[in-house]
């Protein structure tokens, strides 16, 4: 039974990977409302379904989520609906309408509502390619149409707040991972492949990133929501400033789990887990 005299907190993307662990970190505390464009019940939230209040409409419709929102005027709105991070994602057209028309529908819907935090949920692949770990301060030059909407997103969102005085923060997320994970990702198809004795299939580049486990970001967002009011208009990166190649999480993981498996270099297509 949901209780109503909660804080109540609105997400978006609350199906996908990093949103379905913050909702089911969420609900216990607060009134959880959720967007899902999908008929159905996202699976990775199927067992707490009658915690939370589903609602089924679409971020690219102004006047849905304009409904939607006022008829719970949230306390907290947390939005990670995105299209376009993963490499089979490449239609432009729906690329800008989620991730730019999708903020600029939520930002507009939730201008009149008192809110007291609201956090967008930003990607590292806005800053482009670096040859260091990367800082809030460094200059952004985005590689892919997902990184460019995503740093027009950022922009969007940090503007809004001025021009409104809303207690926005965006949050920079990194190479999260952990449960309920998509299965086609890097470490979920290493730790598959482990578990089986199979050939681990690696790409040839020498791209680093920064790993993050899905506990870590769930609780910056906690922390976020904690102190939305005075961080309004900052833009935070979420990792750990610390870089690996694929070589080095493979060779980290042999070591943990005390198996070893055949790699082979340089004839894997790019995958899910190649786009920044």
């Amino acid at each position: 039974m949901i209780q109503q005299n909660k804080r109540s907190i609105f997400i978006t993307g609350a199906g996908g990977f990093v949103g379905a662990n913050i909702t089911r970190k969420l609900f216990k505390n607060y009134s959880v409302h959720i967007l899902t464009h999908s008929a159905s019940i996202p699976w990775r939230l199927k067992d707490i379904a009658n915690k939370i209040t589903i609602h089924f409409g679409d971020i690219t419709k102004r006047n849905s989520i304009k409904k939607i929102v006022q008829s719970i005027h949230p306390d907290y709105v947390l939005h990670l609906a995105a299209y376009g991070a993963y490499h089979y994602q490449d239609d432009l057209e729906k690329i800008i309408a989620v991730n730019i028309e999708g903020i600029k529908n939520l930002l507009e819907a939730t201008k009149d509502i008192d809110y007291q935090g609201f956090i967008n949920t930003g990607s590292s692949s806005e800053y482009g390619f670096k040859n260091k770990p990367m800082k809030e301060t460094d200059s952004c030059n985005p590689e892919s149409y997902y990184a460019a909407t995503k740093l027009a997103q950022t922009h969007l969102c940090n503007l809004f707040s001025k021009k409104n005085n809303k207690p926005i923060v965006t949050l920079r997320l990194f190479s999260v991972f952990g449960p309920y994970e998509e299965s086609t990702r890097f470490i979920p198809t290493i730790m598959r492949a482990l578990r089986k004795g199979s050939t681990i299939n690696l790409t040839p580049g020498n791209q680093r990133r920064d790993f993050i486990y899905i506990d870590d970001v769930v609780n910056a967002y906690i922390k976020a929501l904690e102190k939305t009011a005075s961080l309004q208009g900052e833009v935070f990166n979420i990792g750990t400033g610390q870089e690996y190649t694929n070589d080095e999480i493979v060779k980290t993981l042999f070591s943990v789990t005390g198996k070893e498996t055949h790699i082979d270099k340089g004839a894997y297509p790019k995958r899910s887990w190649d786009t920044t």
